[in-house]
């Protein structure tokens, strides 16, 4: 035999151990990515199920809640994925239990996320707005430079910043939106809002991001924010009105207590009942929009309803800490900071974008409210976001981010006041 035909011999009785050991390999390689896939669809799926009970409920409810806003076109994505790694076990017709678990998961997933993310987009459509899936595949906020930081009032010792954004082509005749933060009355900084004011700026208004004085244990502040914005909003219209942008175009803006804020401060100084820190600036001007989001316009309401999805933060807590007690105990002041109380025929036109999923500040409290400035001949529109909870426009290019930017803006072109 010479050497060539045993080289080929040895090579042949070689073949069948080394086909064997490929495949054994492949078969490993398949069985990891079935549990992959189970382990991402999985995931999926249980955000979805979140939606399913109370937000507030725990954490896994929380978070379920909460992603959709934020991360539904990513949840879309890694559902293709899972599908994707089950296609090898299907081919081979192995593993039948592991198959059809993730096979099932699988499916679920891809049905959940692309029937939510529909959802939203949908909600978009109908309030005015729009979405690009593209672009909401980022998940960070981009830099932010105010144009000028600058204190507006200094009250009880404390300055209150006002942060000044002008549009690209600057505020010559751009219209004026001021922007009030959240936080609870209770924590919170302009400073931590640059980027949801700067978009703002970004889609042509004149912005400017607003301190007040917040509230603790020891110092109510029910009667002391509320005047350090309507003072605010003077200044704004001043120093507005001094650089050429547009004052007959002005909106005032927030979120959560920063909603609650902007809604009683255009409520309150179109019935000629806003008190300001700063009265030798002349009168508050009435602000033609208000628009809120997930505002605290119902008080009482949020305080005997309002789920608490961290100890350390919660509504009954705070709303102590800005009425200086429970509302039942001081009725006149919950009175006075309640929106509702100053509805008038001269109420501005009002947008609140509001997450139904949200038990946090609850959305049946701002459905109440809405409803009565309806029926109180007020321009008042609630645009509902579904599988939304507070908060969900925290990234900009999030479909909640596009939906609160998208839909305030058209909202706001229809009454001839955006840019």
């Amino acid at each position: 035999m010479n050497a060539r035909e045993q080289s080929t011999k040895s090579q042949e009785s070689r073949a069948p151990g080394v086909g064997a050991d490929r495949s054994r390999w492949f078969r490993w390689v398949w069985t990891l990515a079935a549990v992959v896939a189970a382990v991402l669809a999985g995931l999926v799926v249980l955000l979805a199920a979140g939606n399913l009970v109370p937000a507030a409920t725990n954490i896994v409810t929380l978070g379920g809640t909460m992603a959709w806003a934020s991360f539904a076109p990513h949840l879309v994505i890694v559902s293709v994925v899972a599908a994707l790694l089950c296609v090898p076990l299907w081919r081979a017709r192995r593993r039948p239990v592991l198959r059809g678990i993730a096979s099932g998961l699988v499916a679920v997933a891809l049905v959940a996320s692309t029937a939510i993310t529909a959802s939203l987009v949908n909600a978009a459509t109908e309030n005015g707005g729009s979405v690009n899936l593209a672009q909401s595949l980022a998940t960070t906020n981009p830099p932010v430079t105010p144009t000028e930081i600058t204190t507006y009032i200094t009250a009880d010792g404390q300055p209150q910043q006002a942060r000044i954004y002008e549009p690209a082509g600057g505020p010559e005749g751009a219209p004026v939106m001021m922007y009030i933060h959240g936080g609870g009355w209770y924590i919170g900084t302009a400073e931590e809002s640059d980027s949801m004011a700067q978009r703002w700026a970004d889609e042509g208004w004149y912005v400017v991001n607003v301190d007040y004085r917040l509230a603790d244990a020891e110092n109510a502040t029910w009667d002391k924010a509320p005047a350090d914005v309507a003072c605010a909003l003077t200044w704004t219209d001043q120093l507005a009105e001094k650089v050429g942008a547009d004052t007959s175009k002005l909106t005032v803006m927030g979120d959560s207590a920063g909603g609650h804020l902007a809604m009683l401060l255009g409520w309150s100084a179109a019935a000629g009942s806003a008190a300001s820190t700063c009265p030798e600036l002349g009168d508050v001007p009435v602000p033609d929009a208000v628009v809120a989001g997930y505002p605290v316009s119902n008080i009482e309401y949020t305080y005997e309803d309002g789920a608490a999805p961290l100890a350390a933060y919660n509504p009954q807590e705070f709303t102590r800490f800005f009425l200086g007690g429970a509302p039942a105990e001081f009725p006149d002041r919950a009175r006075a900071v309640s929106p509702s109380t100053y509805l008038g025929a001269d109420t501005p036109s009002t947008l609140v974008l509001q997450p139904e999923r949200d038990d946090f500040i609850p959305a049946e409290g701002n459905d109440e409210v809405i409803e009565e400035a309806q029926d109180a001949g007020v321009d008042a529109t609630i645009a509902q976001v579904p599988f939304a909870w507070h908060g969900f426009d925290a990234t900009r290019d999030s479909i909640g981010g596009q939906i609160k930017t998208t839909v305030a803006t058209n909202w706001l072109a229809e009454r001839n006041l955006a840019p």
